[in-house]
């Protein structure tokens, strides 16, 4: 008995050891931004906003939302899940809200997981799907990036050669994917864990490339929902023009292709777990990557804090529904749901 309580101390201490170190990487970060920025000159580039040009950012992001949550909910049912389109776009929603509330960029995902999984008792079915739409979501921003850097190239639009991080990234998520889909390079990732002695890391991996052998006969239809994912990735893309257009910033239409390679690039970065939210990170990496488009330190921060608010207000529809959810019927179906599994 003794044996097991440090064990069980320490997993209790990670997860505060783990939250102080991405509030203490957030903080720092932040602090760097300001002794570099002034607050006055990026709150000043707040100061004149067009409201209809901010309204549109907030209703081409919704659909980018709902974009997101019907492909989320395609991959479920191609994965045999059978819940209700409206239930998965509830959970959709709340699990947005969570991603902008919680100190975790997974705590959206683990919502969705655990409540939908537990619901339809199949919790690593749903983890496999939120997976797999995870990839192909970050792939097509990335691919669409890559074309339009192209485009750049072409037309002599300047671009910095940080961009070109965009390559090996599609190419790492690209082979992730097809091993993870790929019986055969499943079973060699499987087998090599287990030569390396990783067996904890195997077993997992094991039955994840077994639950997405549900895919492999539907890659035709995983090809369609990555050319609607790129159309979702797009809109989100464009979010970010808007606002900075709704903040007043005159851009050119190279500025504008430039910010379509830029943006993503900065959302790449923002996968990193090591902050809170990607509070610090945003700012850090925008002060520095943006202004490569002819926007001032201060307008770059500006437009990436505004563009996250816009997120943020749209996550209160999940809030708003999580509430009513506790307040109906719906909580008793998860209470049913988690004692089922």
């Amino acid at each position: 008995m003794t044996a097991e309580r440090p064990a069980a101390g320490g997993s209790a201490v990670r997860p505060v050891l783990v939250f102080a170190g991405k509030l203490l990487v957030s903080s720092l970060l932040i602090w760097f931004v300001l002794s570099r920025l002034s607050l006055a000159d990026i709150t000043a580039d707040m100061t004149h906003p067009r409201w209809g040009l901010l309204a549109a950012a907030l209703v081409v992001y919704g659909a980018s939302a709902v974009g997101g949550a019907l492909q989320w909910a395609w991959i479920l049912r191609a994965g045999g899940i059978t819940a209700s389109t409206r239930r998965i776009l509830r959970v959709y929603f709340i699990g947005l809200f969570f991603n902008n509330f919680l100190p975790a960029n997974i705590g959206g995902d683990a919502w969705k997981i655990v409540d939908l999984g537990g619901q339809e008792g199949r919790r690593l079915g749903v983890f496999c799907a939120t997976l797999l739409d995870r990839l192909m979501g970050l792939g097509a921003l990335v691919l669409a990036a890559l074309l339009v850097l192209l485009a750049a190239t072409l037309a002599g639009v300047p671009l910095p050669g940080v961009t070109l991080v965009l390559i090996p990234v599609l190419l790492v998520l690209a082979l992730v994917t097809t091993l993870l889909l790929s019986r055969r390079l499943g079973g060699w990732g499987v087998a090599l864990l287990s030569r390396l002695g990783l067996g904890r890391l195997a077993d997992p991996l094991e039955r994840v490339t077994g639950e997405l052998g549900l895919y492999r006969p539907q890659l035709p239809f995983l090809q369609r929902i990555f050319l609607f994912s790129m159309g979702v990735q797009s809109l989100r893309m464009f979010t970010h023009i808007l606002v900075a257009l709704g903040l007043g910033f005159a851009l050119t239409g190279a500025q504008i292709t430039q910010l379509l390679v830029l943006v993503p690039v900065l959302a790449v970065s923002l996968t990193l777990p090591v902050t809170i939210n990607g509070i610090g990170l945003r700012e850090s990496v925008s002060a520095n990557l943006l202004t490569w488009s002819g926007l001032a330190g201060p307008q770059a921060v500006a437009m990436e804090v505004v563009a996250y608010l816009v997120q943020v207000l749209l996550s209160l529809s999940g809030g708003v529904l999580l509430l009513t959810r506790r307040g109906g019927a719906g909580t008793s179906a998860t209470r049913e749901g988690s004692a089922g599994s």
